[in-house]
C-alpha cells in the first residue's frame, strides 16, 4: 500500500498543536460564525495562514517569471558574431536592441515636429561645441576622449581584432607565394624585345590594337580605355608585378611571424630576377609598352617599375633575419644605381618625367623610392620639393578637378590613379620635410580639393559626373585615399562617405567580387606616422598602390 503523505500540519514542530482542532476566532475573542465559519468550516488559523503563504508564494514566482519586470533589468538580444568571419565587426553598444545609436526622439520647435531622419548624425569625437578661446590642445583631446562613444578596453578589443586580421590576410598571400614553383624571369618569354636580346624586359602597351587599315595590323593605333588582351602574350609585366607583390607580402609576413621561410623565398625571388646570370634583368626599360611595328618602347613603359618601393619596404624587415645573405642588400643597390642611370639618360624617361598627368607623378613616386634605397636623400628631397608645383600646382584646378585626368574614357579610374600617387608622394614629403598635405597652389589647388571633388559622385556611385567613364566606377581605391584623408584632415565629411561606402565594399567582398583586403596597418602607420617628420611609414606604403 502506497505510504500515505503527511499533510503540512503534521510537520510542524510541536509547539503548534494548540492549534489544532480549535474553531477560529473573531476580534473580540469568539468564535467566528455564519458565513465565515461555513466558509471556514473546520480550518485553523493554522491551515488558513499556510494556504496564504501558498497563494502568495505562486503569485510571486509567477509574476517573476512571465510578468513585466523592472525597466533597469530588461535586456536586449546581445550581437552575435557570425561563425563564417570571426573578424567581422559587431556593434558596439547594445543598449538600444542591438542598434549602433540610440534612437533620436521627435523634436519639437514649437508646435512644429521636425523629421528626425533629418537631423544631422554629429561624430561624437569632433562633435561641434563651444570651445574655451584659451583651450590648449591637451584640453581639446581630453574633451575629445571623454566625449568617446568607445570605451578604452573597446578600442583594445577592437584594435587587436583588426590587427589580427590584417595579418591573417598577409600571411594567407604569403603562403601562396611560399608554394609557388614558377620562375620570375624576363627569360620566359617566347618573344624578344627589338634588341634580340632575351634578358632585356619586354611588355606591350595596353591600348594599342592592330590597324584594320593594313594588312599586317601595323602600325599599332591606340584605343584608349579599351585593353587589347595580346598584351598577355608576353608574360615580362605580369612576372615582375607578381614577384614585387610576392616579397612584399612575404616580407610582411617574416615581420609578424618570424617565419625564416619567407625570408629565404624573398631572397631567392630577388636573385631570381636580378642577378642570377640565367634568368636576370638588364637594368632599362627600353621595351616597355612597345607598340607592334615600332622599334623602341614608349614612354608609358618606365612606370612598369614604379611599385618597386614595396621590395625596398620589405627589405627593412627582411635584413633581420640572421641567415639573410649579407651581400644581396649591396649587390641589388649596384643593380638599381645602373637603373638610375638609364633613367636619367633615357629619352623616354625624359618624357615621362616631364609628363603633366600620372605619368609624372608615378615618375616621382618611382623615383623617390630609389633615390632613398639608395641613400641618396637629398635628391629624393628635391624631387619632393618640385612637386609640390610640378604635380599639386599644375595637375589640380581650383575646384579640385584633375583635367589631364578627366579627359581619359576612364575618367574615374584615372582620376583616383593620379590622387593616389599624389598622396603616396606626400607621404613620402613627410620623411623628406616638404609638406605637400596641407600645400595650397596660387589660385587654392590641393590634394584635399582633389579628394573633395570626387567625393559628392562616391556616394551616388558616380551619377552626376561630368566627364565621360566607359567602365564603372570603381570605388576600393578611392575608398582608401578616404580613409588617408580622415586621419591626416579629421574632416567630419571624410568619416561619413567612409561609413557610407564601406558596407558596400564588404558587401562586394563577402560575395567573391573584390579580393579581400585590409587597410588596418596603413591607418594606423599614418595615424602614429604621417605629418611627422622622420616617419618611416614602411607599412603605410600598402594602402595607396
Amino acid at each position: 500500500m502506497k505510504k500515505a503523505r503527511p499533510n503540512s500540519v503534521s510537520v510542524l514542530p510541536s509547539h503548534h498543536s494548540q492549534f489544532k482542532d480549535k474553531p477560529l476566532l473573531g476580534s473580540d475573542g469568539s468564535p467566528l460564525v455564519g458565513v465565515a465559519s461555513g466558509v471556514a468550516g473546520r480550518w485553523t488559523l493554522r491551515r488558513v495562514i499556510l494556504a496564504a503563504g501558498g497563494l502568495l508564494f505562486c503569485y510571486i514566482t509567477l509574476t517573476t517569471l512571465f510578468g513585466a519586470g523592472p525597466e533597469h533589468n530588461r535586456r536586449a538580444p546581445s550581437a552575435i558574431r557570425p561563425e563564417s568571419d570571426p573578424y567581422r565587426d559587431v556593434p558596439k553598444d547594445n543598449r538600444y536592441g542591438g542598434q549602433m545609436e540610440k534612437p533620436v526622439p521627435e523634436i519639437k520647435f514649437g508646435n512644429e515636429v521636425i523629421d528626425k531622419d533629418s537631423v544631422v548624425k554629429k561624430d561624437p569625437w569632433n562633435a561641434p561645441e563651444e570651445v574655451p578661446a584659451d583651450e590648449n590642445e591637451l584640453a581639446r583631446a581630453t574633451r575629445a576622449r571623454k566625449n568617446s562613444p568607445v570605451t578604452y578596453p573597446e578600442l583594445l578589443s577592437a584594435n587587436r581584432r583588426e590587427r589580427d586580421y590584417a595579418i591573417a590576410l598577409i600571411v594567407r598571400e604569403a603562403d601562396l607565394a611560399l608554394k609557388s614553383t614558377e620562375v620570375y624571369s624576363v627569360t620566359n618569354k617566347k618573344q624578344t624585345a627589338p634588341s634580340n636580346d632575351i634578358h632585356d624586359y619586354l611588355s606591350l602597351s595596353k591600348y594599342y590594337w592592330p590597324n584594320p587599315k593594313s594588312e599586317d595590323g601595323l602600325p599599332y593605333i591606340r584605343r584608349d580605355g579599351h585593353v587589347n588582351p595580346e598584351i598577355e602574350t608576353v608574360k615580362d609585366y605580369r612576372l615582375l608585378r607578381t614577384m614585387i607583390r610576392e616579397v612584399h607580402m612575404m616580407g610582411m609576413a617574416y615581420h609578424f611571424t618570424g617565419k625564416k621561410a619567407y625570408a629565404d623565398k624573398c631572397a631567392m625571388r630577388l636573385k631570381e630576377w636580378f642577378l642570377d646570370e640565367a634568368t636576370y634583368m638588364n637594368p632599362n626599360i627600353n621595351f616597355g609598352s612597345l607598340q607592334k611595328g615600332k622599334k623602341l618602347g614608349a614612354r608609358t613603359g618606365v612606370l612598369d617599375m614604379f611599385t618597386i618601393f614595396r621590395v625596398f619596404d620589405a627589405l627593412h624587415y627582411l635584413k633581420q633575419e640572421p641567415s639573410w645573405p649579407e651581400d644581396l642588400i649591396p649587390q641589388l643597390q649596384a643593380w638599381f644605381t645602373r637603373y638610375v642611370k638609364w633613367l636619367d639618360s633615357s629619352v623616354l624617361a625624359k618624357v615621362e618625367r616631364e609628363g603633366n598627368n600620372n605619368h609624372g607623378t608615378y615618375y616621382d613616386v618611382q623615383v623617390i623610392g630609389l633615390y632613398l634605397f639608395l641613400g641618396r636623400v637629398d635628391d629624393a628631397r628635391a624631387v619632393a620639393q618640385t612637386a609640390v608645383t610640378n604635380r599639386i600646382d599644375r595637375q589640380i584646378t581650383a575646384a579640385g578637378e584633375q583635367p589631364e585626368e578627366t579627359e581619359r574614357q576612364t575618367s574615374w579610374y584615372y582620376s583616383v590613379f593620379n590622387l593616389q600617387a599624389m598622396m603616396t608622394l606626400a607621404r613620402w614629403g613627410d620623411d623628406l620635410g616638404v609638406d605637400m598635405w596641407f600645400h595650397e597652389g596660387p589660385q587654392g589647388q590641393s590634394i584635399k580639393k582633389a579628394i573633395d571633388y570626387m567625393l559628392p559622385y562616391s556616394l551616388t556611385g558616380g551619377e552626376g559626373w561630368p566627364h565621360k567613364n566607359i567602365k564603372g566606377f570603381p570605388m576600393v581605391d578611392y575608398l582608401k585615399c578616404l580613409q588617408i584623408a580622415w586621419n591626416i584632415y579629421g574632416d567630419q565629411k571624410y568619416l561619413d562617405a567612409i561609413t557610407h561606402l564601406e558596407p558596400l565594399i564588404q558587401k562586394e567582398m563577402d560575395v567573391g567580387n573584390l579580393k579581400t583586403i585590409s587597410t588596418f596597418m596603413c591607418d594606423i602607420s599614418t595615424l602614429l606616422e604621417a605629418g611627422k617628420r622622420g616617419g618611416q611609414g614602411l607599412i603605410w606604403h600598402w594602402c595607396l598602390t
